[in-house]
């Protein structure tokens, strides 16, 4: 199992999703952050759809690998399905995200679920070689992410209307 918001697809969520499926044999849950956990995020008015995100992973899952079944399931919590599916064995997270497998193991165990295997897989530095932080305020910070599209997004939006927006007039 995997989750996140997965919010406009980008090649850092196509590298997670692409060593899940694998690092999966037969089934990958695919967590999806619920709508009202966002309304925090920068730019939140720009963050996709729950359905259209979920066509996006479960398109892109599809062309990766037919094999494999993807179930993409909303999570409205750090824990989804893993907090009380005893079938999931695996959860695979980005080094950012360690925290939440550490806090999923905990309600895990209080559940008296077995422990998952847990595979760490890098971020993509946006701008630099290699990303050697552990510090995930760090990491969040330089990897590519949907908050840099969002924003990138949002600033061509401003440009366009300030490009539209009928010019002042000057007085004689």
């Amino acid at each position: 199992a995997l989750g996140g918001t997965f919010d406009h697809l980008h090649s850092g969520h196509r590298i997670l999703l692409s060593s899940a499926l694998l690092l999966t044999s037969h089934k990958l849950i695919v967590g999806l952050t619920a709508p009202p956990l966002l309304k925090s995020k920068r730019h939140a008015a720009l963050v996709q759809g729950l359905e259209e995100r979920a066509r996006a992973v479960r398109a892109f899952c599809a062309r990766f690998s037919a094999a494999v079944t993807v179930d993409v399931v909303e999570i409205s919590d750090v824990a989804g399905p893993t907090a009380w599916d005893g079938a999931i064995d695996a959860l695979i997270v980005s080094r950012e995200t360690v925290s939440g497998a550490e806090a999923i193991a905990k309600i895990r165990e209080a559940n008296g679920l077995p422990p998952l295997e847990v595979y760490v897989i890098d971020v993509i530095s946006a701008d630099d070689a290699s990303l050697p932080h552990e510090d995930a305020e760090r990491l969040k910070d330089a990897k590519i992410s949907s908050t840099a599209i969002r924003g990138w997004i949002a600033e061509r939006e401003k440009e366009r209307r300030a490009r539209e927006a009928p010019a002042e007039e000057t007085p004689v």
